[in-house]
């Protein structure tokens, strides 16, 4: 068996896939790894190139081509076939930092058996460079190089969620819950950061910082602009997890419900926050706020409130539901640089 599977999902990127691929194939640990590529009805020339690095690397390189079906569809096609104990998901506009991956590789045998491991990232954006950290503060809550109780991680309370980019997870797990993702829309890898964590027992933690996040690259779903364009996405995906956590949530532990209810309500704060705060007066005045917020009111098993962060309170939805109008333009941009000054402010304190 295989180390670790690499699900490579791949859409029209071939500018950026051969440095994906190059930062697996470099790696001296390329023997150990099953990496596979789902050529997701690329109208470029990214199949050829993916079919280029299975042709040279036969033995650690798949393709799967199909039809365009977006970013769920990759990863469940996927799954089926891997051949490594853990997997992790890599953007084809992301990359592995190939000498960390020799050691995560090494760390993957010490901790054999972990239904699921976390670590930091890189997260690269055009202000420079920072590792993300994977609980509060940079507080290293857990030591390394043993698994623990995923009950006892989630009653210490210090992770309020968890990032694609952080994770591997026990292949067996994966394929012995029948994970699958929603099909068709962007944003699904909120899902992969959580349908799992219903059935984890175990955790690692590890301090090397493996991925390498692409912020920078003009266009991406996580720019703020796509977002609102795709928002009905977002409130879509959010509304298939609290729906999920209703169904499941009858066996859970406190501690794993109120760490998954947590996400869920945060997603929830977050994507009522791009209506009320982020989208222009025309785009909110055609938009389904009045039936997300519904929607999202009765799933809730709390009071919504949308703050602007977590250090300024001001609540946006009071005021709509007050007045049934959002704050002013001028007022809107004022919050939102006061917003981005605490962002920068956190990271260098916390960084």
């Amino acid at each position: 068996m295989k180390r670790l599977s690499v699900i490579v999902p791949t859409y029209n990127m071939e500018q950026l896939l051969p440095a994906c691929l190059d930062s697996l194939v470099g790696s001296r640990v390329i023997s150990a790894l099953d990496v596979v590529v789902v050529n997701d009805g690329s109208k470029d020339s990214s199949l050829k190139i993916a079919q280029g690095y299975a042709a040279k690397y036969p033995d650690s390189v798949r393709v799967i081509d199909k039809p365009n079906g977006n970013y769920g569809s990759t990863i469940n096609t996927a799954l089926p076939t891997l051949k490594g104990e853990y997997v992790r998901i890599l953007d084809s506009d992301d990359t592995f930092d190939s000498a960390a991956l020799e050691r995560y590789i090494e760390y993957l045998e010490q901790v054999s058996g972990a239904d699921m491991v976390v670590g930091p990232y890189i997260e690269i954006s055009h202000n420079g460079e920072r590792k993300v950290e994977y609980d509060l503060y940079n507080g290293k809550n857990f030591g390394y190089g043993r698994a623990y109780d995923a009950e006892r991680v989630f009653e210490r309370g210090v992770i309020p969620f968890f990032m694609m980019h952080s994770i591997a997870y026990r292949t067996a797990l994966l394929q012995r819950t029948a994970y699958h993702q929603r099909e068709g829309i962007s944003y699904t890898d909120q899902q992969w950061c959580f349908y799992p964590i219903f059935y984890v027992s175990s955790i690692a933690f590890t301090d090397i910082a493996l991925y390498r996040y692409n912020l920078a690259r003009e266009g991406q779903t996580m720019d703020s602009r796509v977002q609102i364009r795709r928002i009905s996405e977002l409130v879509t995906v959010v509304t298939d997890m609290a729906q999920y956590l209703d169904c499941y949530s009858s066996g859970l532990t406190f501690a794993r419900y109120d760490f998954l209810s947590g996400v869920v309500f945060r997603r929830m704060q977050s994507t009522l926050r791009k209506y009320l705060l982020e989208m222009d007066d025309q785009s909110f005045a055609l938009s389904d706020f009045e039936k997300a917020l519904n929607s999202f009111t009765q799933l809730s098993h709390r009071a919504i409130t949308v703050p602007v962060n977590g250090m300024l309170k001001i609540d946006l939805l009071k005021r709509w539901k007050q007045r049934g109008t959002r704050y002013s333009e001028s007022t809107r941009s004022l919050l939102i640089t006061l917003d981005n000054t605490m962002q920068r402010i956190y990271k260098l304190i916390f960084s």
